[in-house]
Parts: C-alpha cells; structure tokens; sequence
C-alpha cells in the first residue's frame, strides 16, 4: 500500500450550510473539533452543538455549562444544547438518548453532522456514537430526512485512521483559547497541551504551510445506513467488538453446506470473528468430506435437503440457544453478542437487521460486491409474516426448546422452510427485532445463492410461496390479510408522503438552484464587466508604468548631467585658481621686463657705452 492510500496528504475541507455537533461532554466539541466548529461559525452557517452528559463527574455541572457558552462564544455564534444525562451514563440512557437525538436531527435536519468515533476509549463517547449509528439504522424516516447529509467521525481520546485531514492552522488559536475557557477542566490536565500536540502531529502529512489539522472518518448517512459499526470500527483502524456482553448465553451456530469449501471457511471465521464462546455446527448436507477444525461436525451421506440439515444441526448441538448461518452469509463481529443481549427478554426469538450484498465475478473472477441493499429492516408483525416473509435465517436466535417444540424445519419445503418456521415459532409469542445491522445475506451472480438459483417470479419461488400460503391457510383470514393490507397501506402512504414532501422539497431546491444559477449568471456578467473595467485599467497602469519607468530614466539621465556639471564647475574653479596665479605670475614679469628695459635705456645712453660703441668701431666691429 502507498502511503497516500493509508492516510491523506491534500487538506481536505468539510463543509456544510447546518452543522450538527455531537459531543458527549461539555468541553469535548472544542477539544475534538473545534477548528471545524470554528471555521462554519466564521462562514456564517448555521451551527448547532448538542451537549449529551452534564460532565458532573469532572466537576460542577453548572460551571461546565458555562465553560461550554463561554469556549463557544470565543468562536462565534452557536445554538448550544444541554441534555443533561448523567456523567458515565450514555450507555444506559439507551432509548431515551436515540429519542432525543431523533428529534434534535428532525428539527435541525443538518447536511453535516460530527459524531464522536466508534472507536473511542471513553464509554461515553462510545456510547453516544453507537446511539447515533443505531439511530440511523432503525429510523427509516430520518434517513429519508437526512438522505443528502454527511457523517464525519471525530476523534478525542484515542486516534483514528481519517479519511480527510482538515487544515485548521487559520483557527487554530481560536480553538486552543476555547478550549482553556474550560478552566476546571485544566486543574486534573492541560487539555490545550493535548490538543496541540495532536493537532500539530496530523499536520505532518499536509503541505508545509499547515501547522495545525483535525483529523476525520466521514461517511455519507446512506451508507452508514448499510454499515456495521464493527465494519465501521475496522476501516477508522481499531476492530475490537464494541459490543460489550452484559451476559453471555450458551449459543449454537448451525450451519449448512454443500461442496463450497471457499464459501463454508468465510462463514466459520466470520462466527469465530464475534469473539463469543459459541459452538459452532457444521452439517454437510451429502457434499465431498470435510475437515473444519474448531467444529462439531455433521457429515450426510447423501443430501437431505435443507430443513433435515438445519434439523440435523440443530440435534447435534449442544446449548439452550441456536442462531444459523448459511455458508454463504456472514456474521458481524457484534452479531452474537447482540442477540445475546437481548435474549434476557420474554419473546419467542429475537432478531438484527441484516444487509443484502449483491456479488458477481471481478475481473481477476473473484467474487465482488456492487451493491449493499437494506432490504431487512422490519419491526415484528405478525399477521404480515403470514403474507410474505421479511427475518432471514441469520439474523435469528430462538430457543433451542422452541425449536424443537414448534417441530423445526419442514421436510416438505426445499425453498422457504425458514418462513414456514417463522410462521409457526410467531404462534408461541411475538419476537423481539433490535435494529441494527449485525450479518450480511450474500446474492452471488452463478446461482451460488439459492433465491438466485429461484428468482422472485420464477415458477420455484411462486410455488414455494404457494406451499406455504396454502400450509398455513387456515390462519389466513380475511382480517389478517386486512390488517396486513391496512398496516403497509399506512406504511406506504407515510412514504408516499415522506416522497410527495420530498420530492416537494426537491423542486423548492431546483428553483433555488434555478435561481442561483441566474443570480450566478448575472454576478458573472457582472464580474465580465468589471474584468473589462480592469482590464482597461490596468491597460493605463501599464502605461502610467511605462511612464514612470521613462521617468526614472530621464531622473537617471539628469542626475547623471548634474554630475558632470558639478565635476566640470569643480575643474573650472581648478583652472580659474591657476589662471589666476599665471595672470599674478606674468604682471610680476611685465614688471621685471620694464624695469630691466630701463635698465639698458640707461645703459645705451651712457658715455661709457658710447665709448665703448666707438672703440668697437675703429677695431673693426662695429
């Protein structure tokens, strides 16, 4: 794996015009996300911060209300929410949490919401991420409300693997000054020291300019839907069971096969992978020997069909509990101890919710999932279970004296002696459904997958339902056809309605955006004319530019002159000093000269020159 795969090296930037924060104490939605709370408070979208426990066991509930509204405030204008459950008490809120929850989410219907990770140490951050997933899971109609929203995981206590790292350096201080407004808080540790600390380290895979970063696990609220919070827990890097075992019962699994070695080890280690002390009972239904190890195994000779090998299994198991798995399904790792949770009740059984996955060869001819359907998702109704049949095999634990009491599978039936089971176990009470998403029916491409190998609307299928319609006619009255019809009538008008409104909703948005893209058209028409506007200016700046520049030359030019100027005045006063001594020099010779001139006027005039002059003469020289 390249590094790039395993954790993001470009910031990410989560956004959303009404931000739902979940932190389970007051304190908790600056520590964990605050540089996200602060960066929407700074955009001005709407943000909502939902306060779940009083965080009395770390001091006064009032005091730490207050730090919240003040922490908060240093950030911007939020809408803070107490719910005052008990310090260390999530856990046990359990309904009346997702209650509260549900109706905050309807009220405030957030496109972005941000939910502690599953993978927290703190039982109370724990909790309130399992309550929000299982609230998601259980609640068709908030899904339909929140269908568009994101679900972004954060972290507190204990790091996870993010799939989005966002770049808070621009909040950062804001953040750390929210956070030392919690001041009873800083007397047990120095949650700013913290926060920095990890901030700073999940910066270490973005750009160098980013010196401080939250780290995220997001997830659109659609999927999260059809997600296992153990799948959940192994992408954000942690796979321990989150499901705690508050009792463990004596459970068997039993499982059929036939000739699918490949197929039956996928679902022997999916079982062992609940890490629950289950046994596990292998029934080969006439296929080729196997050796499984870790199993009680059954070997037929010859095929039975499938209600003798889920019989068979079910007389060779050794606990009060059976719970079955096809060999081509799989376990949750929190699938057992859900079941087991709930068996403390009075039902006739109790049963998850399961996903579809739809498989077809790769292109290396591996099998691949494409599709995940939540096509079993159906609280408990009798008369309904008697028209077709919505609890698959796996998501089942019953009783193995109720098994055995109601007479098991059907020898008869080849196809659907699961339903015609349910049918019969539904007469001894009503069974218990917990809505979560604990096992995985697999539809492989090939016909591997025996409602493949008999599509609904085949010949099989419709005479398979036929069997067991006319089984179990004398139970199908008219009134248990009406009340069925009544029920889903309701449930179909409900989501009619819920579609009508939506769909309402979609074509309020579709003028929205309609009219978004004309005010778009016009800023961009208008943005055209002030390009023009700017472009004409900076055509006359590049002249005025170029003008200066010349300037500047002419300035250079000049200055240059100015120093040759001065050099000259200075070699002109240079010349005017000498000529000054020469013209003193010369008077001085002028005067020299005329002296010396008068000097031989003397001379010349003399007798003793004329003398001279007359001897020259009469010796011949003159």
């Amino acid at each position: 794996m390249v590094e790039s795969e395993a954790i993001p090296y470009e910031p990410a930037r989560l956004h959303g015009e009404r931000l739902l924060v979940l932190a389970p104490h007051p304190d908790d939605e600056v520590i964990g996300c605050g540089g996200v709370v602060a960066q929407h408070l700074r955009e001005l979208s709407t943000v909502r911060v939902i306060v779940a426990t009083n965080g009395a066991e770390a001091g006064d509930a009032a005091t730490r209300e207050a730090e919240s509204r003040r922490g908060l405030d240093l950030l911007g204008p939020a809408d803070l929410r107490f719910l005052r459950f008990p310090d260390r008490g999530l856990l046990e809120a359990g309904d009346a949490l997702q209650d509260v929850l549900r109706n905050e989410l309807l009220d405030f219907k957030p496109d972005l919401v941000l939910v502690p990770s599953p993978i927290e140490i703190h039982p109370d951050h724990l909790a309130l991420a399992q309550a929000f997933c299982a609230l998601v899971q259980r609640d068709e109609t908030l899904f339909a409300e929140l269908a568009i929203a994101r679900v972004a995981f954060y972290e507190v206590g204990q790091p996870l693997r993010p799939n989005a790292i966002v770049d808070i350096t621009d909040v950062a201080d804001a953040k750390y000054a929210a956070i030392a407004a919690h001041e009873s808080q800083h007397t047990f540790r120095d949650y700013s020291a913290f926060a920095r600390g990890l901030n700073a380290y999940r910066a270490m895979t973005l750009p160098p300019d980013a010196r401080a970063a939250e780290a995220y696990f997001v997830i659109a609220l659609p999927e999260l839907r059809t997600t296992a919070i153990s799948e959940l827990q192994k992408r954000m890097g942690n796979a321990r069971t989150i499901e705690t075992v508050r009792e463990t019962v004596p459970i068997s699994v039993i499982v059929r096969t036939k000739d699918r070695p490949a197929l039956l080890a996928e679902a022997v280690e999916s079982i062992k992978a609940n890490d629950y002390p289950a046994e596990i009972v292998v029934v080969n239904d006439g296929g080729a020997k196997l050796d499984v190890d870790g199993v009680t195994l059954v070997h037929h000779e010859s095929s039975r069909g499938r209600a003798e090998a889920g019989n068979a299994g079910v007389r060779a198991a050794a606990n009060a509990f059976i719970a079955f798995l096809d060999d081509d399904d799989l376990f949750y790792p929190e699938h057992l101890a859900t079941l087991a949770n709930a068996s403390s009740s009075s039902h006739a059984g109790w049963y998850t919710d399961a996903v579809s996955a739809f498989l077809r060869p790769g292109a290396n001819g591996e099998y691949e999932t494409h599709r995940h359907l939540r096509l079993y998702a159906q609280d408990f109704d009798r008369d309904l279970l008697l028209l077709d049949n919505y609890i698959p095999l796996p998501t089942l634990l019953v009783a193995h004296e109720s098994f055995l009491a109601v007479g098991g599978f059907d020898p008869a039936f080849d196809l659907f002696e699961d339903w015609d089971f349910l049918i019969r176990l539904s007469r001894r009470g009503d069974l218990l459904r917990i809505p979560r998403v604990t096992c995985e029916v697999r539809h492989f491409e090939g016909g591997t997958s025996v409602l493949l190998a008999a599509p609904e609307g085949s010949e099989q299928f419709r005479a398979a339902k036929l069997q067991a319609w006319k089984k179990h006619e004398s139970l199908l009255g008219n009134d248990v056809i009406a009340n069925a019809f009544e029920r889903q009538k309701r449930e179909l008008g409900s989501t009619y309605s819920n579609l009508v409104e939506a769909m309402g909703r979609n074509d309020a948005m579709e003028l929205d955006a309609a009219r978004l893209e004309r005010e778009k058209n016009e800023l961009l028409q208008r943005g055209l004319e002030q390009h023009e506007k700017i472009s004409a200016y900076s055509h006359r700046v590049t002249e005025l530019e170029a003008g200066l520049r010349a300037l500047d030359d002419l300035v250079i030019e000049y200055t240059q002159q100015v120093t040759a100027v001065e050099r000259l005045s200075r070699e002109n006063e240079q010349l005017r000093g000498t000529n000054h001594q020469s013209h003193v020099e010369l008077e001085r010779l002028r005067v020299e000269i005329a002296r010396l001139n008068g000097l031989l006027d003397m001379i010349y005039r003399s007798r003793t020159w004329q003398m001279h002059t007359m001897i020259e003469k009469l010796r011949g020289r003159g």
